[in-house]
């Protein structure tokens, strides 16, 4: 009995050992960090990237829009078009406003090829232009149409999303020098002119049906001022109408700019939800702040260049710790939806960053930089990943929880299209062997 007893006790004894050992192994293993306990560091790293691994993430970029989302099939209505949706847990395909995004897609493949000289990047950009004029009305003896790109979709063309491709068709002229490309640019923003524009306004009705030969409800305009098209077709043409546009609309942005640096009373900002606090896209300050540099070179005035500066600066209070943006962020109180990333945002404030850094030296900007680059960095996928479709993309967003261990990922092309080009932008600004990120 008592030899049994002694023996139950050292198999337990035995058998307790070796559960220690084995939670001893598993510690080990799992490496357990005790020091903090979130996800990320409240201090990240700050780490050196050089240039040349620098401009291949950007050109993996550049690859994935020439590669994947570029329609290719030269049978399909869309040939040349950037497919600008893409859900990981899908894995479905799907446009939206595949003019603009092609045009934006076109700029950077055209500052691709400036840098690197690789002819791929300007044959794809001329492909993307080519669908881009496809539909536009070239009888000249049809007064009412001659110049005017109809509209991918039958229920019409929306104002600001061709006014945000056009500049796509002024760049490939400049980078070919084909007569043709300023041809097609003139012809377009001369119809938006004469057509859309509310005089004396600063406004243009925020779009037409060709088929029902209906303009948009008035109360519906906007200043729509993108890539700011008619300071640069002044420039190019010296027609006084484009001038005067121009001036209006960026005199109206003036007047009805709030908070500073952004313009909550126009659509898709929403000043009437979340309780009244209002929703701002984060690509606003873009879309009407970041031409006002473009109205101070043109106008020279200093009122421009300021408020250029409050957009940028609008970037700097409402980005995240580490560089990012989100698509519903309130007027005030820095509120916002947990899984609603804009990465194309962050590619957008980091253009604008360059350009004033280029202008004003202010190192402010560089230290802004720094941050958002290693967030774009973060949020490109690896050549190896699972699904071949996202190989060197930049997600937009990732999708809610959905119960499941992998909810996915939401892809637009403007995410990369706007990190590819912020990537050169930065090459192009600093030229450096080895750059820092906030890693």
């Amino acid at each position: 009995m008592f030899r049994a007893k002694k023996l139950t006790v050292l198999v337990l004894v035995a058998l307790a050992a070796l559960f220690v050992s084995g939670a001893e192994r598993e510690t080990k293993s799992l490496k357990i960090d005790q020091s903090r306990a979130s996800a990320q560091d409240v201090k990240p790293n700050r780490i050196k990237i050089n240039r040349q691994d620098l401009l291949a993430k950007a050109l993996r970029g550049c690859d994935w829009l020439t590669d994947i989302s570029q329609v290719m099939d030269e049978k399909d209505p869309s040939y040349g078009a950037m497919r600008g949706e893409y859900d990981t847990k899908n894995r479905k395909w799907a446009f939206y406003g595949p003019f603009w995004h092609t045009g934006q897609a076109v700029r950077t493949l055209l500052l691709a090829y400036k840098m690197t000289g690789k002819e791929k990047y300007l044959k794809h950009a001329i492909l993307g232009g080519e669908y881009m004029i496809r539909d536009q009305a070239m009888d000249k003896d049809d007064k009412k149409f001659y110049g005017f790109v109809h509209g991918k979709h039958a229920e019409g063309s929306n104002t600001a999303s061709q006014v945000e491709g056009f500049m796509a068709l002024y760049d490939l002229y400049k980078t070919t020098k084909d007569p043709k490309w300023l041809e097609r640019f003139h012809l377009a923003v001369d119809w938006v002119g004469k057509n859309l524009y509310l005089k004396s306004e600063g406004l243009f009705y925020n779009g037409y049906s060709a088929t029902k030969d209906e303009l948009a409800p008035v109360e519906q305009s906007r200043p729509t001022n993108d890539d700011a098209i008619f300071g640069v077709a002044y420039q190019e043409f010296k027609d006084p109408l484009y001038l005067e546009i121009f001036r209006e609309v960026c005199d109206r942005l003036l007047k009805d700019e709030d908070p500073l640096g952004n313009w909550m009373k126009y659509p898709p900002c929403r000043p009437d939800v979340f309780e009244g606090r209002g929703r701002i896209h984060p690509r606003h300050a873009w879309w009407w702040g970041y031409p006002m540099l473009t109205a101070y070179d043109v106008l020279g005035e200093k009122k421009y260049l300021d408020a250029g500066i409050r957009a940028a600066q609008w970037y700097i209070e409402n980005n995240n710790l580490d560089g990012g943006y989100y698509y519903n962020i309130t007027k005030t109180g820095g509120k916002h939806l947990s899984f609603d990333f804009c990465t194309s945002a962050v590619g957008c404030a980091v253009i604008m960053w360059t350009d004033l850094y280029r202008r004003t030296g202010d190192e402010i900007y560089r230290k802004e930089i720094e941050t958002a680059l290693g967030f774009l960095i973060r949020a490109q996928f690896n050549q190896d990943v699972q699904d071949p479709n996202i190989r060197g993309a930049f997600f937009e967003g990732y999708l809610p929880p959905d119960g499941t261990l992998c909810p996915g990922f939401y892809f637009r092309d403007i995410a990369t299209v706007f990190s590819t080009r912020a990537m050169l932008e930065i090459l192009e600004t600093f030229k450096a062997d080895v750059y820092y990120v906030q890693y």
